[in-house]
């Protein structure tokens, strides 16, 4: 690699220099090290680093932060400075900066406390020249530099160490009076996903219409120093004056969290621990950050998520296909946001790859891309895009592989909770992919984390990095919708779905649950008639529980999974609500019947706003026998009597269990016992009677015939014989 000095260059390298990011004591920069004893006496936090990034204009470089006495005892002497290490080469080195070596270049130690007792902070400051002292980071080239913070002091009861440390990657593109950073000669395309997606699901299922929130924190992150309105106004401010940073950006949107703040613009409501509602809040915000958000993705890359985020290799592996196609196929971002037209069939797998009965079910539908993890593609040649060519499927399965070194430098959860290194990290690797990897062109496709909770100060430093970058020459913008829709350059013989995906799913307790529950919704909704006298749709009433099952398996609860079995067990509740309003009156006193085979009266109720069709089922009781069922169409809000049949077959009380259900077998209301009276025989009875009568009275007729023809045999006997014996109209010789 060259490094040019031209006036040019420089001047290109220039537009690179970052201004120094402002105090941030909650949000540590790099990755602490331990330190070189075995017991942590000291913790350090780097607050801030001016510049960010090294270019010819840079002298100095000026690391702050604090020092907390985190042991038992006192520690002497505290002091600090900054060293380095040589370039890195590889990606592993970058991964695991804090392995590297950093003995190439030191700072002198600065003086931070005399003594610090337990407890005790101090803050520190290091500043150490880039170049041209004895002791300075004496930096000769361009490249990426694992920086180290190294804390040193003296504990009670020990010597002189390094008791805390924090490692920090350092980007140098161009050197105060030396060499600059030369572009590869086939630039390397930079693609970036920009995810606005809620940090979880907030709507709750209703069936009437209405907007209700489980809190108001929505309403929070659209309004001003938010995090949904950092997402979307850090873009509208780094591209005002150029929009070319736009033609690498795609937003992927998640429908549901569009939709929900599409409603909230009319007015809505939170549900408060009490389980009251009240008037949300965040209409006004709502309705801003949705037309910033509209005004921001016209005629840009955009596509939809799943809805809720719904995690798809759950739901098909749970045999829920019919769900998973409806989270796959929403329309929402295309209905709000029009003209906006996203692009159609592309997916981005949580776990970075999907299993093959999941890619089956999505190829149904129509062609599908995915954007995946590179370690999941198996029998890979060529290029991306690959065609996938091991699964059979309806339509065909493309893979994009996204770069996990780029992406998973974006990770604000990396080192700890509360640790956000996301834009230093995210700096670093994308100057190494673009410019110190070795190699030439390629796709850099950046997908940071869905739910980024990167700062505003954060989002807009990394998109201006990588604006001077496509400005300085050392990268083009790539539209990844021009490359879904371009032509397949390799290909891969599947995507690998392993054990460790398996386990990051939405549990199979939980997805079985939801397909029972969209079983029953679906039954439901078979047994209702949308040719209602007050033309509501039955779709329009059971489709919101459907959502909610959605929201109930969101990617937003993986490792949550207690939060996704309450919104899963919500949507249950109200289905069950739905199926009690249509119910059997109880009569409250015994029903005589008028005879033994009268009907038995029963009358029912629908307070559902649309038709539905039931079966009644009276259960049968020794010595009262009901007709099996009897289906019956319920208009909607009104009760009606039916009368099914029942013969008794004999006098006295019954009591009768009568149940409702779908034709389908979903229940409905509760089993409610009828008291029945009767004191008469039925019709069947009664011809059962009679047909025995009548076979009694032949059969006593024909005894008599018999016993008179055979004393008629008797006298025609010889009289001068013995009298022969006569047993029972039989004749029988002496």
């Amino acid at each position: 690699m060259t490094f040019p000095r031209t006036a040019g260059g420089l001047l290109a390298t220039a537009l690179l220099l970052l201004a120094p990011v402002a105090p941030a004591a909650a949000n540590p920069i790099g990755d602490q090290v331990p330190p070189s004893g075995g017991e942590k006496l000291l913790r350090l936090e780097v607050t801030t680093m001016s510049p960010r990034v090294i270019t010819a204009d840079t002298t100095r470089l000026t690391v702050t932060g604090r020092v907390t006495n985190v042991g038992d005892r006192a520690v002497d002497d505290v002091e600090a400075k900054v060293q380095r290490g040589e370039p890195l080469e590889r990606d592993a080195d970058l991964q695991e900066l804090a392995d590297h070596a950093t003995d190439s270049a030191t700072s002198p130690f600065v003086e931070v406390a005399d003594t610090l007792e337990p407890g005790d902070s101090a803050e520190l400051t290091v500043t150490a020249n880039v170049r041209g002292t004895e002791q300075s980071l004496a930096l000769n080239s361009p490249g990426v530099y694992p920086l180290l913070v190294n804390v040193n002091g003296r504990p009670d009861y020990g010597g002189q160490a390094r008791l805390a440390a924090v490692s920090i990657p350092l980007p140098v593109l161009s050197i105060p009076g030396g060499g600059t950073a030369s572009p590869e000669a086939e630039l390397p395309g930079v693609s970036i996903v920009w995810p606005i997606l809620g940090t979880q699901p907030r709507r709750l299922p209703t069936t009437d219409g209405s907007t209700v929130l489980t809190d108001d924190a929505l309403a929070d992150a659209l309004a001003p120093d938010g995090r949904l309105f950092g997402l979307v106004n850090s873009v509208a401010e780094a591209t005002a004056g150029n929009g070319t940073l736009l033609n690498s950006l795609c937003f992927a949107i998640d429908p549901d969290l569009l939709r929900t703040v599409s409603d909230m613009t009319g007015g809505y409501q939170v549900r408060t621990e009490t389980g009251r509602l009240v008037p949300g809040e965040g209409a006004n915000a709502a309705s801003d950050w949705l037309t910033r958000l509209s005004d921001l993705t016209r005629g840009r890359c955009v596509f939809a998520v799943p809805y809720a985020d719904a995690d798809l290799a759950a739901l098909s592996r749970s045999g829920a296909v019919e769900l998973a196609q409806l989270s796959a196929g929403s329309s929402v971002v295309a209905d709000v946001l029009a003209p906006v037209q996203p692009v159609s069939e592309l997916f981005w797998p949580a776990g970075g790859s999907f299993d093959q009965r999941t890619l089956v079910d999505l190829a149904t539908v129509g062609p599908t891309t995915v954007l995946a993890d590179p370690a999941h593609l198996q029998g890979v040649t060529g290029r991306a895009p690959y065609a996938v060519t091991g699964t059979t499927t309806t339509h065909p399965v493309r893979a994009l592989p996204v770069d996990p070194l780029v992406s998973n430098a974006l990770d604000v959860g990396r080192g700890g909770p509360g640790v956000d290194r996301s834009l230093q990290n995210g700096l670093a690797a994308l100057a190494f992919r673009t410019l110190f990897d070795g190699r030439p062109g390629g796709e850099v496709l950046v997908t940071p984390p869905r739910r980024w909770m990167a700062s505003a100060t954060e989002l807009r430093g990394y998109l201006d990095f990588a604006q001077r970058l496509f400005d300085g020459g050392y990268a083009e913008p790539r539209s990844l919708a021009g490359t879904v829709s371009g032509p397949n350059r390799g290909t891969v013989g599947g995507l690998a779905y392993t054990p460790r995906d398996s386990a990051q799913e939405i549990p199979a307790s939980i997805t079985a649950d939801v397909a029972r529950i969209n079983q029953v919704k679906r039954d439901l909704l078979d047994a209702m008639n949308d040719d209602n006298t007050n033309d509501v749709d039955p779709n329009t009433l059971l489709s919101p529980l459907q959502y909610g099952l959605l929201r109930g398996t969101s990617t937003a609860w993986r490792g949550s999974h207690r939060k996704a079995a309450a919104l899963v067990a919500e949507v249950d509740e109200q289905l069950e609500a739905l199926c009690d309003q249509v119910v059997i009156n109880d009569p409250q006193q015994p029903l005589t019947l008028a005879s033994g085979d009268s009907p038995i009266p029963v009358t029912l109720s629908n307070g559902l706003p649309v038709s539905i069709e039931v079966r009644v089922r009276l259960a049968a009781q020794p010595g009262l026998t009901p007709q099996p069922f009897q289906d019956v169409l319920l208009p909607p809000q009104s009760a009606r009597t039916v009368l099914p049949q029942a013969e008794a077959s004999r006098a006295g009380r019954f009591k009768v269990d009568v149940s409702l259900s779908t034709p389908g077998g979903t229940q409905l209301g509760s089993t409610e016992q009828l008291e029945v009276s009767s004191s008469s025989y039925g019709v069947i009875t009664i011809a059962l009677t009679g047909t025995a009568g009548g076979i009694l009275i032949v059969l006593v007729a024909f005894r008599i015939f018999r016993r008179v023809r055979a004393a008629r045999a008797g006298e025609a006997v010889d009289p001068t014989g013995p009298e022969p014996i006569v047993e029972d109209g039989d004749r029988v010789d002496p």
